[in-house]
């Protein structure tokens, strides 16, 4: 007897039924062990961006007032708080071994805490260690200029007006270049810069230079020389003191001594320029001596205009509040004065401090003093057109940190 032929078909289909089966359940053990693999890609991904990143900040908080409104480091007869106050954030993204994207934000209390960029360039090292640096940078003129808003960083609670005021603007776009030499017991910075820059409505055009460091033990030694075509707006605080395409010059000399114990830095620095704009040379000298985590210090400084002759007899317009006067330029641009600092710094911990200081401002001769550069300049007797004050007295007190 023959078996029907539908009963063929039972094996045939089970065998299907149990293959489609299996297929699916390969299926999805596939997709499973797909999407456990993206997952897998995505924390690499996430590691891999969080390792390349690198974010540390600063902030600081402080007070200062004078004993009249001659207007020294924008203090005056009240507590004033926004001039020593600020936040800022530094990244540091690695592109590379050798390439990284750095960046700093800082909001500044003088400026209503409007958050800027100081910093955001780009940098390469390459294997003959040169440094290459494309972006904005910090001008660096001054020893601290690379620290100048990381109060933590500096040993008195500003950088020392005479010298850190005599150049109006910190930054700069364009780049730079930098190679160490290393010796024995020593090494050799070189560093080479160009770009431009922009501040109260003059433009630094053209502007370009060089530095030499030596670092030895203890002893650290700085030269610096740049130049750069100056061009001022009719709407700039200088317009009619500056031809266009003035010539300008600055000179620097610096030292820092540091054993641990004693404390000791210094600088020297000249800026000229064409025009009826000030010449001037400045300096300052600090020392500090520790006690465990104290540190009294000392700051004596000075200033004086060196081309006051070429402002005999001239004459300059200058706007104030909408209106316009035509008044003798010497007695707003010509000046000399000396200032004199007592502080103490005291480490609170590894990362935070709290500085105080005292510092007075005199012997401003026949001047004015030239204080904070401002046109007409402060300290100024509309009547007599001499000095209001015969110096001042500011008093400040600021905590720092890093983290």
């Amino acid at each position: 007897m023959m078996m029907n032929k539908k009963y063929y078909l039972i094996p045939v289909l089970m065998t299907t039924a149990l293959s489609a089966a299996a297929a699916e359940d390969t299926v999805d053990q596939r997709v499973s062990q797909l999407e456990q693999e993206i997952q897998l890609l995505k924390s690499s991904s996430a590691s891999d961006i969080a390792d390349r990143i690198k974010v540390n900040g600063f902030f600081s908080v402080g007070a200062t007032r004078s004993n009249n409104d001659v207007g020294y480091v924008d203090s005056d007869g009240s507590y004033e708080l926004d001039s020593l106050s600020l936040l800022g954030l530094q990244a540091e993204f690695t592109l590379g071994e050798q390439t990284s994207v750095v960046s700093q934000l800082v909001a500044k209390g003088e400026d209503d805490y409007d958050p800027s960029f100081e910093w955001a360039y780009i940098k390469h090292t390459f294997d003959n260690d040169v440094t290459v640096r494309g972006g904005k940078l910090r001008v660096p003129l001054f020893m601290y200029s690379d620290f100048l808003d990381v109060g933590y960083a500096q040993p008195f609670i500003r950088p020392p007006e005479e010298v850190y005021g005599v150049v109006p603007f910190s930054t700069y776009v364009g780049g730079d270049i930098a190679y160490d030499v290393e010796f024995d017991n020593s090494t050799l910075s070189l560093q080479a810069f160009a770009g431009k820059a922009e501040e109260f409505g003059v433009e630094y055009n053209y502007m370009y230079g060089g530095i030499i460091g030596w670092q030895y033990n203890n002893l650290f030694l700085r030269a610096v020389y740049g130049v750069s075509k100056m061009s001022v707006s009719t709407a700039g605080s200088y317009y009619g003191l500056i031809p266009d395409d003035t010539d300008a010059q600055y000179s620097g000399l610096g030292l820092k001594y540091d054993d641990g114990d004693n404390f000791i830095t210094g600088e020297f620095t000249t800026a000229k320029a064409d025009g009826q704009i000030s010449n001037t040379e400045s300096a300052y000298l600090t020392y500090g001596r520790r006690f465990g985590d104290w540190m009294p210090y000392v700051t004596v400084a000075r200033l004086k205009t060196t081309d006051n002759d070429e402002r005999v007899g001239q004459y300059a317009n200058f706007t104030v509040d909408g209106e316009t006067y035509t008044l003798p330029t010497a007695p707003f641009m010509t000046a000399e004065r000396d200032a004199y600092s007592l502080g103490v710094r005291y480490d609170v911990m590894s990362n935070v401090s709290i500085k105080a200081d005292a510092t007075l401002i005199n012997n401003f001769g026949d001047t004015v003093g030239l204080i904070n550069y401002t046109i007409p300049a402060n300290n100024v007797d509309t009547a007599t057109l001499g000095a209001k004050n015969d110096d001042s007295l500011v008093y400040s007190i600021r905590l720092d940190c890093v983290f």
